[in-house]
């Protein structure tokens, strides 16, 4: 489980992270960007730490955008780090995945972490890919707020750790 935590905390790391560019941070050339909320649930339960991602349907140079939902299954969708995303119309990915069977080990200085164990997807892979996701968000100069549902939990053997 802590493996689960440490991919979840380093994919929320990557989600809030910025780039560089202008005193703000924000690149020079990224559009306008304007607040999207996500929630994400299956068979009607709110998905934890699943990752979602938006896809731009025109490849734009800022076309991709990704956020994790938290404890009731809101993801705050960022764009390079900054919350919000282009205006126009999106494919939405949905993914979670942990480790189980994993076991605790201790380093040479004293750090915990996992070794072992295999890694499984939680969610249909169906919504995972931009190819075969039905889900679609349009952006919008008011932003956007929308509501998924997944389905059924699915249990997808993916890899060993």
């Amino acid at each position: 489980m802590r493996t689960v935590l440490f991919l979840s905390l380093s994919l929320a790391l990557l989600f809030h992270s910025g780039c560089g560019g202008g005193h703000s941070g924000r690149p020079a050339d990224m559009p306008m960007i304007y607040p999207v909320k996500i929630t994400v649930t299956q068979e009607g339960a709110a998905l934890q730490e699943a990752g979602v991602t938006l896809t731009a349907k025109t490849p734009a140079k800022y076309g991709v955008a990704s956020g994790l939902t938290d404890a009731h299954g809101v993801a705050v969708i960022r764009t390079y780090g900054f919350a919000g995303v282009p205006e126009g119309q999106y494919t939405v990915t949905v993914s979670k995945q942990g480790v189980e069977g994993a076991t605790e080990a201790t380093d040479i200085d004293g750090n915990r972490y996992q070794t072992g164990g295999k890694v499984y997807e939680y969610v249909n892979v169906r919504y995972s890919k931009t190819d075969t996701s039905p889900l679609n968000i349009e952006v919008t100069t008011k932003g956007a707020t929308e509501s998924f549902d997944v389905g059924a939990p699915v249990h997808l053997f993916i890899s060993e750790n």
